[in-house]
């Protein structure tokens, strides 16, 4: 059985890697720019966003970063009351088991709690998630996208070639 809870301090190092490990698995380079160091830096990212984990058998086999408040540092392109998550990662050892969908349901769920809707930020690369997106009722939004003269406003000097003009693409999920 997969249990979804908040994380333990104590894992927060486990968090780090494993979705550092997660984004280095991406076919095109996604830790530019100083992301794998924020990633790797869990405890303060839970000052202001909720982390939570996937445990199977006593072990960390995925988490996600749910951020309740667009005023958040670890919120991104959110409009106010519009809840978000982020850095949903999964050990390759454990995927194809349902342990993503069972995080973004937790998630949906702490949402709908807050009647808040979910906007997601995705890349042309991550495939996987954008068809569990779909699945799970999120609805492709184009003119929520962050083109890239916005995200790149002020250019990263090690940002890889594949982002050249490429777009972060939303979705969206109503919980009410």
């Amino acid at each position: 059985m997969i249990l979804v809870r908040s994380a333990r301090t104590e894992e927060y190092a486990t968090v780090g890697a494993l979705t550092v490990a997660a984004y280095r698995d991406l076919p095109v380079d996604h830790l530019w720019g100083g992301y794998e160091t924020e990633i790797m830096d869990t405890a303060t990212r839970a000052k202001s966003a909720d982390i939570l984990v996937a445990e199977h058998d006593d072990r960390v086999v995925g988490s996600v970063t749910y951020v309740s408040e667009h005023t958040s540092a670890w919120s991104e392109w959110t409009l106010p009351g519009e809840a978000q998550f982020r850095l949903l990662a999964v050990d390759v050892s454990a995927r194809g088991r349902g342990v993503g969908e069972l995080l973004v349901r937790a998630c949906l769920d702490r949402a709908r709690g807050a009647s808040q809707p979910v906007i997601v930020h995705t890349t042309q690369w991550m495939d996987a998630a954008r068809r569990m997106y779909e699945r799970l009722g999120f609805v492709r939004r184009p003119d929520r996208d962050v083109p890239y003269e916005v995200w790149n406003a002020d250019p990263i000097d090690d940002l890889p070639d594949a982002w050249i003009g490429q777009s972060f693409l939303a979705y969206t999920a109503t919980t009410t």
